[in-house]
C-alpha cells in the first residue's frame, strides 16, 4: 500500500453496472466502510432488486474481510426469500495513481447483485451515494444508524468492541 495513504480504508465504495442498452436503468453496489467498523453493502436496481447486508468490517494490510448477515429486501422473482442470513466477503485494498479502490476477483455465490466481482472505486470517506430509494438511508448521517437497525431486526450478534 502507498505510504502517503492514510492506512485506514474508511469511506464510500461504488460499482456501477450499465444495462442501459438492455434494461432501462444501472445497478448499483455502494459499499459503507464506517469508522465504527460497521458496513452497510446495498445491491440496487431500480425496480428488479434491492439485496443489503451489514455486519462489522476489518483490516489486516491490504485485505479487507466483511461479516455480518444480510436479506434480499425486493427482487423481481417471485416468490424469493426474505430471511436474513450470514453475510461475508473479502476484498484487496488497490492503490492506483494514488486511488483507492477495493478489488475481488471472486464471485460471491447466492447473493445476487451483492455477488459481483471486479473493482468498487472509493468515492470519498463520508461521501453519500444516494440511490433515491426510500427504503434506504437519506444522508451520510443516517448510514450507521440504518446499518444497526438492520443487524437487530436481523438478529446479528457478531458486534464487539465499544459501539
Amino acid at each position: 500500500m502507498d505510504s502517503e495513504l492514510d492506512s485506514n480504508t474508511c469511506g464510500t465504495y461504488v460499482k456501477v453496472i450499465q444495462y442501459g442498452a438492455i434494461y432501462p436503468s444501472d445497478v448499483y453496489l455502494v459499499l459503507y466502510l464506517l469508522d465504527s467498523g460497521l458496513y452497510l453493502f446495498i445491491g440496487y436496481w431500480q425496480g428488479y432488486e434491492l439485496t443489503v447486508a451489514a455486519g462489522r468490517w476489518t483490516e489486516k494490510k491490504d485485505h479487507i474481510h466483511l461479516d455480518g448477515v444480510g436479506a434480499t429486501l425486493f427482487i423481481d422473482v417471485v416468490p424469493f426469500n426474505k430471511k436474513p442470513r450470514k453475510h461475508e466477503r473479502e476484498f484487496n485494498v488497490v492503490i492506483d495513481h494514488a486511488s483507492r479502490s477495493l478489488f475481488t476477483d471472486i464471485e460471491h455465490e447466492d447473493w445476487s447483485l451483492l455477488s459481483w466481482s471486479g473493482r468498487f472505486n472509493y468515492l470519498g470517506r463520508y461521501y453519500f451515494f444516494d440511490l433515491n430509494n426510500d427504503r434506504l438511508p437519506k444522508s451520510f448521517d443516517e448510514v450507521e444508524i440504518w446499518a444497526r437497525r438492520f443487524m437487530d431486526r436481523c438478529g446479528y450478534c457478531g458486534q464487539t468492541g465499544e459501539n
